[in-house]
């Protein structure tokens, strides 16, 4: 049968096998959480990776009032916080404007991270733990996925297996140059001590990144 006309011409096209489902291969990359901290110098947004399937440390350097920030959002992105601290005024304001079961006041970190059901209110996922006091928390507590543990202080510990193996530090205020040094040997850790007005600083293994940090009311 000869085509008509203005009909196009078939046999001119490329032939093209098109594979079943079962053959593609496409990998589903689900990113992790993190905690919105702030924008860069360029404007662009930073994230803290404080939620993944490993335990997580994380080291808060200098004014303690940072640390109720953190803990605002943490419980704003659905993990349950608990506090260990040595000086409740920091916490005062969190401690009487929200009032939820996933935030939880400790006096010692003996019964962290909560059994899923084994008190009022806890359920599982996400566990964070904040501690305030002057000395470190040991490597055992948390060391269980999807569990992270931050340390806030505002002397920059020295000799610390906790501070040896943090996954991030934030910097609050300048001055901690040198426990970033300690930590990663980065040759831009001089930016921790440049900080502007309203500025934080984010330090990992990737380098130092200070943010525009909006303080939350």
């Amino acid at each position: 049968m000869k085509p008509r006309t203005g009909d196009a011409d078939m046999s001119l096209l490329p032939s093209v096998r098109w594979p079943g489902p079962t053959h593609v291969d496409l990998p589903l990359e689900i990113p992790l959480g993190g905690v919105f901290l702030g924008v860069d110098r360029s404007g662009r947004p930073a994230s803290i990776p404080a939620i993944q399937p490993r335990p997580v440390r994380i080291g808060v350097l200098g004014h303690p009032a940072l640390a109720g920030a953190l803990a605002y959002r943490l419980l704003g992105v659905g993990c349950q916080v608990a506090v260990l601290t040595a000086d409740p005024r920091y916490w005062a304001a969190l401690r009487g404007l929200v009032n939820t079961p996933a935030l939880t006041w400790l006096d010692a970190p003996s019964n962290w991270p909560p059994s899923p059901g084994s008190a009022p209110g806890t359920y599982p996922g996400p566990q964070v733990l904040i501690v305030d006091y002057p000395t470190p928390p040991p490597l055992w507590i948390g060391e269980l996925p999807w569990c992270t543990v931050l340390h806030v202080s505002s002397v920059a510990p020295e000799s610390s297996e906790f501070w040896a193996r943090t996954d991030a530090i934030l910097l609050t205020e300048s001055g901690f140059s040198g426990a970033v040094t300690r930590r990663w040997g980065h040759s831009d850790a001089a930016l921790a001590d440049d900080l502007r007005e309203g500025e934080i600083a984010l330090a990992d293994r990737h380098g130092v990144v200070p943010l525009a940090f909006p303080r939350t009311p």
